[in-house]
């Protein structure tokens, strides 16, 4: 565009009749030098796209703007390079992804800090751990002790309505509601007991494995102790 512009200034310049054949030489010399050097000057931009697609071309996209790209001359050498200042949506995806990883990884690092100091500053020794285990286990037993009685119990009570509901049935007598509730009740606490045992059961077991782990690695802990002296 801008070549075509001087063309048509130049030739205006000879259509109003120069002074002398000198200022007709200049203007179309001028004009030679500005169509020689219209090539030269021109640049080629070199871009990837989000797809990792290599680009040429003579103008750049808008959409690139942000994602870096490169200024080419005639020869195909850089003369110029603009980073990259934004990031693509995978990018960014990847980018959190990684984030929240190392944010995990710091979160256990320091729990598990967190605990080495606790067992360190809480026993003095193996034994210690283990007389910690079994006050924690007592109290456990106590608890589902508890929950064995009340089992014991209800399973009584619904036998008892059982029977009642039984012995009615074979007299072919009305079965009074209050009978048929209580084993209906009886029933919905058995079930009810029974998970709360279950999980105390899984309580204690899970326990005995943290109990252990703990002695595991508070032996570890006292042998880096020993190395580092």
């Amino acid at each position: 565009m801008l070549k075509i512009k001087e063309l048509l200034l130049a030739c205006r310049l000879l259509e109003r009749g120069a002074p002398s054949f000198a200022s007709r030489m200049r203007i179309v010399t001028t004009l030679l030098l500005i169509f020689a050097a219209g090539p030269a000057l021109a640049t080629t931009y070199r871009w990837v796209d989000a797809n990792g697609k290599v680009h040429y071309g003579d103008v750049m996209p808008s959409q690139q703007s942000g994602l870096g790209h490169q200024e080419l001359d005639k020869q195909g050498r850089v003369v110029k390079s603009t980073p990259r200042t934004l990031l693509t949506q995978e990018e960014r995806r990847r980018r959190a992804e990684e984030t929240a990883a190392h944010d995990e990884h710091m979160r256990r690092v320091e729990d598990q800090q967190r605990r080495d100091r606790a067992l360190l500053s809480t026993f003095a020794n193996e034994s210690e751990i283990d007389l910690a285990r079994d006050r924690a286990l007592i109290l456990e037993r106590s608890n589902l002790n508890g929950l064995q009685s009340r089992l014991d119990s209800t399973a009584a009570k619904l036998s008892f309505a059982n029977k009642q509901l039984a012995r009615l049935r074979a007299a072919r007598m009305v079965e009074p509601a209050n009978l048929a509730q209580m084993r209906d009740e009886a029933q919905a606490e058995l079930e009810q007991i029974g998970a709360a045992m279950r999980q105390r059961e899984k309580t204690m077991n899970g326990l005995k494995q943290r109990f252990e782990a703990d002695k595991a690695r508070f032996q570890e802990l006292l042998e880096l102790k020993a190395i580092a002296r």
